[in-house]
């Protein structure tokens, strides 16, 4: 792909969460641009109960947010069984680069890592990247 291309992610379901509602609305249209649907939470807690109900292609998550943080989400959705959404792909956004953040991200369960201010054409080339993984798993398994 071209630098700089906007990726076509039709049929692409991505769940972000972030309590930055700006964050949010900007990584919203961002993906919304490339043709993916996009659903929003401020709270991770919340996802977790909206997967029993419909799984996401990927997630997209804040690592510091109030109360449940990135980190333990993710950590919580890869304790689930695969069924249930356990092998979801997930990019971890941040707005404080450490070192260390990138490591605990990947060790979480985290598949990349973003640091805030994000380029939103390599915020979706990075999505394209990460779904047409679990595209290429649920294509093998089928």
């Amino acid at each position: 792909m071209a630098p700089n291309r906007w990726p076509d992610l039709k049929g692409v379901h991505v769940v972000v969460i972030d309590d930055n509602d700006d964050s949010c609305r900007l990584l919203e249209q961002a993906l919304n641009y490339c043709g993916a649907l996009v659903t929003v939470f401020s709270a991770a807690e919340a996802v977790l109960e909206a997967m029993n109900e419909y799984l996401p292609t990927l997630i997209i998550s804040d690592l510091s947010m109030p109360g449940m943080t990135g980190l333990e989400f993710m950590r919580r959705v890869r304790e689930r069984p695969v069924e249930k959404g356990g092998l979801i792909p997930a990019i971890a956004v941040t707005a404080h680069y450490e070192d260390f953040a990138a490591v605990m991200a990947r060790a979480a369960g985290f598949e990349a890592y973003l640091t805030k201010p994000i380029k939103f054409v390599t915020l979706c080339m990075l999505v394209d990247h990460v779904a047409g993984i679990k595209r290429e798993r649920d294509d093998s398994a089928a």
